[in-house]
């Protein structure tokens, strides 16, 4: 498999993108990594979760139910986010949208790696966005 979706999608028109299918999912955080991960040049806050529910999967085929997903979402810089979503804590509810990055795909970094699990990448504006206690970051 590969990061690509099947046909052209909306999103796929800006330049973060990586013409990957577009994923809603919703899930429990299963493990918060404490410090930020810098790559590609800003910080990127990460986490994993397991999909209990999948809203919408443009692009995409698999059944993502079940699926433990790396999240990494970028922030401090006019790209991502402003800041780090706060108080993220393991067991806990989120909603969370971006272009899936199937595990065949997905490149290890210090967090995500042995074994290498599927991401959730561009999980801000003008894409993706992450719901978790009642507030909306994008």
């Amino acid at each position: 498999m590969t990061n690509s979706a099947p046909q052209t999608l909306p999103h796929h028109s800006y330049a973060n993108s990586l013409g990957a299918p577009l994923a809603c999912v919703q899930g429990t955080i299963s493990k918060v990594f404490l410090a930020p991960e810098f790559h590609h040049a800003a910080n990127h806050q990460q986490f994993v979760i397991t999909i209990d529910t999948v809203v919408k999967f443009d692009g995409g085929t698999q059944n993502l139910v079940g699926t433990e997903v790396f999240v990494a979402v970028r922030f401090g810089d006019s790209e991502g986010l402003a800041q780090e979503i706060p108080g993220l804590q393991v067991g806990q509810p989120i909603e969370v949208q971006g272009e899936y990055i199937a595990e065949a795909s997905a490149y290890p970094t210090a967090d995500n790696n042995n074994p290498v699990l599927p991401v959730l990448h561009f999980t801000h504006h003008p894409v993706g966005y992450v719901k978790y206690q009642g507030q909306t970051y994008s």
